[in-house]
């Protein structure tokens, strides 16, 4: 240390102001130079972040929960949605696509508004007394408000949702008619009182027949998507046609069962998530033996569900429009993604019990409980 004390003394005597000025300048740039070249990271000044794939990841530790925030790099930099609410009517795939936005919530450590456990049903309905919907309300001062719902409601309420999820992006699936009607008389099982005849569900169109067009309640059974999503039924087409449009205003994607994988496509475009996190399993399928539908039973289902065929057209047509305006190359996308999934297929069959498989394979009804339970820990 004397030794360069004793040099840079001497250099000072032995140089004019000026040759001191010089050599000062050339000092201050070699240290400029050294502290703004990448380090070995790749990123300046970020000696505690992890650069992965492109992406910026950085955990945070609040109580018990581990936040997870991701930069990523989307196409036109696009950011990933994490408000949103699914309107999932019955027997339409929809317990396949609220395990989807449930396994994302959880990915995210996102909050749900959900059901309260000890009520009956599994439909979140309103409460009368207290002019609201009958969720699970957290009574805390920190309280971060709700991220999602997905869960079954009674009837689409738009000012109520808006009231618990904010700047929420809306979704929901629907079903052919001439399937559906059938799918939700086997699935509740009426078939059983019906048992000795060799195609209950004949017989159940014929008895609905004679009656739904006289009996409220059968003509909501009969028309369930009206019902559930707070339409009336029209008495002409004009007027459906308006009512169509208005709904399909305040709906951001309105999916199809019947193409499950060229929805999930359009949904995650929407939502500016990964393919990874459209992979699914398919959830409450029943295997029971039904016999094919004859005309003459879709002659009765055209006549008592005239307008849920009527709103399946419309919104049938509009879903092809958003596939042919699809920003980018959807054919592409489809075959990335259904390769995406036949992979995920085909690790969960050699290596069930895996943690990936068993959270995958969880339907909608197990991974409300998981949500429900972990965010009691934390909340309040």
């Amino acid at each position: 240390m004397r030794i360069k004390l004793f040099s840079v003394t001497r250099l000072y005597s032995g140089c004019s102001r000026y040759n001191v000025l010089v050599w000062l300048i050339f000092f201050v740039f070699v240290v400029y130079i050294f502290y703004h070249l990448p380090n070995e990271k790749g990123a300046v000044g970020m000696s505690d972040a992890v650069i992965n794939s492109g992406e910026l990841v950085r955990e945070e530790q609040v109580g018990v929960h581990t936040l997870r925030h991701t930069d990523r790099k989307k196409s036109k930099s696009c950011r990933p949605v994490n408000n949103f609410v699914f309107i999932k009517p019955e027997k339409t795939g929809g317990s396949t696509v609220s395990s989807i936005l449930f396994r994302y919530g959880m990915k995210n450590n996102l909050v749900a508004a959900l059901k309260p456990r000890w009520t009956h049903g599994c439909v979140i309905k309103m409460d009368k007394e207290k002019d609201r919907l009958g969720i699970v309300y957290y009574n805390c001062s920190d309280f971060p408000g709700y991220d999602y719902l997905c869960q079954h409601i009674q009837t689409y309420n738009r000012a109520e949702l808006n009231r618990i999820v904010h700047d929420a992006t809306y979704t929901t699936v629907i079903r052919s008619p001439y399937t559906h009607l059938k799918s939700k008389f086997y699935f509740h099982r009426r078939h059983l009182n019906l048992s000795m005849s060799p195609d209950p569900f004949a017989i159940y169109l014929k008895d609905i027949e004679k009656t739904a067009m006289k009996d409220e309640q059968l003509r909501k059974e009969t028309n369930s998507f009206h019902f559930r999503f707070g339409l009336n039924i029209a008495e002409n087409e004009s007027s459906a046609l308006e009512d169509f449009r208005r709904f399909g205003d305040e709906i951001d994607l309105v999916m199809i069962m019947e193409y499950m994988d060229e929805s999930l496509v359009l949904l995650k475009k929407l939502m500016c998530w990964d393919f990874d996190d459209m992979v699914y399993h398919s959830c409450k399928m029943h295997q029971n033996y039904q016999p094919p539908t004859t005309d003459a039973m879709r002659d009765i289902i055209i006549k008592v569900s005239r307008a849920d065929i009527r709103l399946y057209n419309f919104f049938n047509r509009t879903f092809w429009e958003k596939v042919a305006n699809y920003d980018g190359d959807f054919e592409a996308d489809l075959e990335e993604f259904r390769s995406i999934q036949k992979a995920a297929n085909a690790k969960c069959e050699a290596d069930e019990n895996s943690d990936y498989c068993t959270n995958l394979q969880r339907d909608v009804y197990e991974l409300s409980k998981v949500v429900y339970d972990e965010q009691a820990k934390w909340m309040c």
